[in-house]
């Protein structure tokens, strides 16, 4: 049974894609930091230009989420499924994600933020 709104459910789809958002940008950083480009610096302040847009949203969405008293417990991996528990006023529900989502979702919203549209 589903006790969030869709707007809720949106609320916590995001709070689950910005920290991997994080880290994969994170990663793609700590490459570009150890690779030999001539002009680093560019893509650099690019990609932590990025991750702290992303950090403020997520920062947002934890407050609302707050306000809402809803409570998202850290993803199990469970072979093609990451699930999360989620506690929406009180009632547990539980949400999995197919990995192949997960994985979709961030190839979207890194398009986003870098304000690439993709045809």
């Amino acid at each position: 049974m589903q006790y969030g709104s869709e707007e809720e459910r949106s609320l916590i789809e995001k709070f689950v894609m910005y920290p991997i958002l994080l880290t994969v940008f994170n990663r793609d950083l700590q490459i570009i930091n150890g690779s030999p480009f001539k002009l680093r610096q560019p893509y650099v302040a690019l990609i932590e230009q990025i991750m702290n847009q992303i950090s403020k949203d997520l920062f947002d969405v934890r407050v609302e989420l707050r306000k809402r008293r809803i409570k998202v417990m850290d993803g199990k991996r469970e072979g093609d499924i990451t699930e999360y528990e989620i506690f929406i006023r009180g009632y547990r529900e539980i949400m999995r994600f197919p990995n192949i989502h997960l994985k979709n979702k961030t190839e979207t919203l890194m398009l986003s933020y870098l304000h690439v549209l993709a045809e």
